[in-house]
């Protein structure tokens, strides 16, 4: 079913600065420590609601489709949100699937390769299976996913065609979905199929063997091991297309180049998920923004932001509004053979009152996954604001670094975005004629 898996040798790993490295946030190396936390004791662990989580495998495996069942259920057909509920379930669905991961016993070469291609970081098998613990995320794709496919399907006779590059180890936004299907009998493998793509060999060994535990393999039309922007249809339609290979700020991984290279590949009356990703610029002091505003939250999301403290931001207004019509028509800027830009917006820098030492650039993001399911800002980890400290507004920093740019009031800021190694936004000085 894998395409030259077991031909693939991992490629040389290339170390991460360790400036970018933090970028990533702790809410991905709190997932990880948790992973490695239930490795080094894999005996009862406890999930976020304080009940225990049994490790026994066969228990595990013998109830994977009802979990999927159960946490499909809650996202699809309850009104009301309760969070504690919904993530109590995607936890039994993830702690299931990692009882498979390890029970594959991977190579470490496999698990743990992570490192930097053309388009963008490429994260190790590890540092993917932990998606499924991002709840409002996942809550927010599925459905939509649901309403993309039901949306299709009162259009067009033929079978759904959906692909789904860069889906890690569990494909965890559209394997739990299949399986509720099937068990709700809404489709059939004649009517829906999934292509999966992964570069990783150790992902794509994961996927073919968690398919079949789901039971969900006859609605897999194939599972790929190749870089996602060499994926071509071959005398086949590509219907759906879902994207989630991100990190905030649309930063470090190659989201943007694998979002364009298959918003080409869509049939006109394709969807592409998510429809809209918007990046909006603001100044605020960094320990009001991500400390105070938290430090007595019980949970990080949208509607727990301290209005006091959003109200003290400084909007400068919208970066990018990325979707299919301005991925086929964005502004390139070849800087050489091996370094592209995408030309984006401006923001002037309006006079501000106070300190501006204490004011950071924010790159805030929001994501409209399909019609009304939004991703606000905090309510997953590709949606908490991405500070830009080397953007330095009314005052010079006492320890300069390579890269940090002064900018004052009055001044208008272009912000271009990086194809390349590392891809994200970068601000310079728009040049007065």
């Amino acid at each position: 079913m894998s395409q030259n898996a077991a031909n693939l040798e991992p490629k040389p790993a290339v170390v991460l600065d360790r400036d970018e490295d933090l970028l990533a946030g702790s809410l991905r190396a709190g997932m990880l420590n948790q992973l490695l936390r239930e490795q080094l004791t894999p005996t009862k662990q406890k999930n976020a609601s304080g009940s225990m989580v049994q490790s026994d495998t066969s228990t595990q495996l013998a109830t994977l489709s009802s979990t999927a069942l159960d946490a499909v259920d809650e996202i699809l057909n309850c009104t009301q949100l309760d969070r504690t509920v919904l993530h109590d379930k995607l936890s039994q669905l993830f702690h299931q699937q990692k009882a498979i991961y390890h029970e594959i016993d991977l190579a470490p070469a496999l698990r743990k390769h992570q490192y930097i291609a053309e388009s963008g970081l490429i994260l190790s098998p590890d540092n993917c299976i932990t998606t499924q613990l991002d709840d409002l995320r996942v809550r927010a794709y599925i459905r939509a996913i649901d309403q993309a496919i039901k949306s299709l399907a009162k259009k067009q006779q033929e079978a759904i065609h959906l692909v789904y590059p860069a889906c890690g180890p569990f494909a965890p936004l559209v394997l739990p979905l299949l399986s509720y299907y099937l068990q709700r009998e809404m489709y059939t493998p004649q009517q829906l199929s999934v292509t999966l793509i992964d570069v990783q060999p150790g992902a794509v060994q994961t996927l073919e063997t968690v398919a079949v535990k789901f039971g969900v393999n006859k609605f897999i039309k194939q599972i790929l091991c190749i870089d996602a922007l060499t994926y071509q249809p071959k005398n086949e339609k590509v219907d759906i297309v879902v994207l989630e290979a991100m990190q905030h700020g649309f930063s470090r991984e190659g989201q943007f180049t694998i979002a364009k290279h298959f918003a080409g590949l869509l049939q006109p009356s394709g969807i592409l998920l998510p429809e809209e990703v918007i990046i909006n610029a603001a100044l605020n002091d960094p320990n009001r923004e991500y400390i105070a505003q938290w430090q007595d939250a019980e949970q990080v999301s949208n509607d727990k932001r301290d209005s006091k403290i959003i109200a003290e931001r400084i909007a400068l207004g919208e970066v990018a509004r990325i979707n299919r019509h301005t991925l086929s028509h964005c502004e390139l800027v070849d800087i050489d053979q091996f370094n592209t830009l995408i030309k984006f917006g401006k923001v002037t820098i309006p006079e501000l009152a106070g300190d501006s030492s204490e004011r950071v650039l924010l790159m805030c993001s929001e994501v409209r996954v399909f019609d009304q399911e939004w991703i606000r800002e905090y309510d997953s980890g590709i949606t908490h604001p991405l500070p830009d400290q080397q953007v330095c507004v009314n005052f010079t920093p006492n320890d300069s670094r390579p890269g940090d740019l002064l900018v004052k009031s009055g001044e208008t800021l272009q912000f271009f975005y990086r194809m390349n190694g590392l891809p994200g936004f970068m601000a310079t000085h728009v040049v007065k004629e």
